[in-house]
């Protein structure tokens, strides 16, 4: 029987039932997804366990930190440095933990490929590792859940797991990279802002001093005031290199060989592919990149707060690290949902780990002594909304790459598609008239990557009702009369804090809740807010569509959202003074 791997090699499935798909994600180009979903043999999905999902999470958490040591004290000796663990997780740690958790996802799927033991035959194509190793986080974010970056991923695993394959001489290419889009009016206006920006941020950081706030995660005009508010000129952290990547020195990542904890499995291919992949941003290009960073950011930083340069942008997390190795406090805000409340969150974890404080919208852990309760800058000073009560029913959806990409209560790889069938469902059952007034607005974020879900709803006849303006959430909510949220996002947070009638529901089976968030969201479902089947929730929604305001402003659902905003979507209209004493406060580390 002929494996198929990835979208790439599907055109190789045989009707005659000669093949097996190894996931769901090679299904992307089916006209219909959904309806002609179950005529194809696939590999059962290893985490469609969810007890093994929760488990797996645990073991590779030590495996991270196993590894994050050892990288730590070769890349000290590399760069000739002497920095602490810290100072390294705050720079590769987000590389290396995305890395392993998606290798070690597509290396189980290869491994379940392999116990059903009637796979005779597949296809490997020709790709040179020299031209996939990614200059930077931002680069290996934007390949790693293509189908090119899973093919090579995947093909590795076959080779060490020894399934037979064909060799094709046809080469892989990196569209991402290869392809060159024209460019428009906006994109130039927008590269001269950026580069007017850059200007400035070069010519003000060497004079920063005292707390420096790197993307913030709140608009323009709301950060300006609050820089205002401080008694400083506003900092706008938009620089990018001025290098070009360097070619891959194969002699100085051998000092990176040294990392190995088995002989064979999994941490073997983990040890063996760590040195070819990790970006060159932390290999050949460090020196220069940690010059560019000190030469160029604020040099006298009494704190330094971001809620999410942490994870992407190198300049910021070298200075950062720089800094934060001197005793500077980095502190880090929560930039969106699902924090506090997910069973599992590897980001979460990663940026507690990370901050000497972590800043959260309300939400606290018991023990925990990092983390700092204050109202969110994003939510907070914002104008309620008059909403349209003869408006429309907003159906927010979610996307997600078609590949497992990151460790938190979510839906992950295939499962998305029981998501858009729950959203067809829902739809399904709701009366004609509530379901002529309802508009589904699309996440359009990552959609070379995710499902077709457009392509899915209109197939099911929901084509008319899908949103096509690009309008801003909060411009729509004002035409709605009530939002319907489907995902443990930040989208529920934010109508909730804005006080919008709001319906929410989701599979509880890939949205686990974490304990003690659990009493909150009991809550919800108390109230008739929250619901887990589709069915339930149009169920509400075709009561209360016609009369929204005597369910909302029933003393039961307002008790359980004021107590739920109390403890995960935190306001005040004096956050700038709370948020000003915070930041000013903060104290060097000795």
């Amino acid at each position: 029987m002929r494996l198929i791997k990835t979208a790439i090699d599907f055109v190789d499935y045989d009707n005659n039932q000669d093949s097996i798909l190894l996931g769901d994600w090679c299904l992307k180009d089916l006209k219909d997804i959904l309806g002609s979903f179950d005529k194809y043999n696939k590999i059962p999905y290893h985490w469609d366990d969810r007890e093994k999902y929760a488990g797996d999470y645990i073991y590779l958490t030590e495996l991270y930190e196993a590894n994050l040591s050892q990288l730590a004290g070769s890349l000290n000796t590399m760069h000739s440095t002497n920095y602490d663990l810290s100072y390294w997780r705050t720079v590769i740690g987000p590389w290396l933990r995305y890395f392993i958790d998606a290798l070690f996802d597509r290396y189980e799927c290869v491994k379940q490929a392999k116990k059903i033991g009637c796979i005779t035959k597949s296809t490997i194509y020709s790709y040179d590792l020299d031209d996939v190793c990614p200059a930077s986080f931002d680069e290996f974010w934007s390949e790693f859940t293509t189908d090119e970056w899973n093919e090579i991923i995947l093909s590795e695993c076959f080779q060490d797991l020894e399934i037979p394959y064909t060799q094709s001489t046809e080469n892989l290419v990196f569209r991402n990279r290869a392809k060159r889009k024209d460019l428009t009016s906006f994109d130039i206006l927008r590269a001269m802002f950026i580069g007017l920006a850059n200007v400035y941020s070069k010519l003000l950081g060497r004079l920063q001093s005292g707390p420096v706030i790197v993307s913030a995660y709140v608009p323009l005009k709301k950060i300006i005031n609050f820089h205002f508010r401080l008694k400083k000129l506003p900092y706008f952290f938009k620089l990018t290199l001025d290098f070009p990547p360097s070619k891959r020195n194969l002699s100085l990542r051998e000092k990176l060989s040294n990392i190995t904890f088995a002989s064979e499995g999994f941490e073997s291919v983990l040890a063996r592919l760590i040195p070819l992949f990790i970006p060159k941003s932390y290999v050949e290009d460090f020196p220069k990149l940690r010059a560019n960073a000190l030469k160029t950011l604020p040099k006298n930083p009494t704190s330094i707060f971001t809620a999410n340069a942490y994870q992407a942008d190198e300049m910021f997390k070298v200075w950062a690290a720089e800094n934060q190795f001197l005793g500077i406090p980095l502190l880090i805000g929560q930039h969106g949902g699902t924090f506090g409340m997910a069973s599992v969150h590897q980001s979460e974890e990663h940026q507690l780990r990370t901050a000497n404080n972590f800043v959260t919208w309300g939400w606290e852990i018991a023990g925990c002594d990092k983390i700092v309760r204050l109202p969110s800058m994003q939510l907070s000073g914002r104008a309620s909304i008059k909403r349209n009560q003869n408006g429309s029913v907003l159906h927010v959806l979610s996307s997600f790459p078609r590949y497992f990409y990151q460790y938190y209560s979510m839906p992950a790889a295939g499962q998305y598609l029981v998501y858009i069938k729950n959203q067809i469902k829902f739809l399904s059952e709701l009366d004609e008239d509530v379901l002529g007034k309802t508009r589904i607005r699309l996440d359009a974020s990552s959609s070379n990557r995710s499902w077709d879900t457009a392509k899915a709803l209109s197939i099911a006849g929901y084509n008319s009702r899908i949103d096509r303006s690009n309008d801003r959430l909060l411009s729509l909510l004002g035409s709605s009369r009530l939002c319907v949220c489907t995902n443990n996002a930040t989208v529920f947070i934010e109508t909730l804090a804005l006080d919008f009638p709001t319906i929410i529901f989701w599979e509880p089976s890939h949205h686990e809740i974490r304990s003690d968030a659990v009493p909150f969201f009991d809550l919800l479902l108390e109230a008739g807010i929250l619901f887990y089947t589709p069915e339930e929730a149009a169920k509400k929604v075709n009561t209360v569509a016609h009369n929204v305001d005597e369910w909302w402003f029933s003393p039961q659902v307002q008790s359980a959202r004021i107590k739920f905003c109390e403890r995960y979507a935190a306001t005040s209209s004096d956050w700038e003074r709370e948020w000003g004493e915070f930041l000013l406060g903060a104290k060097k580390i000795s």
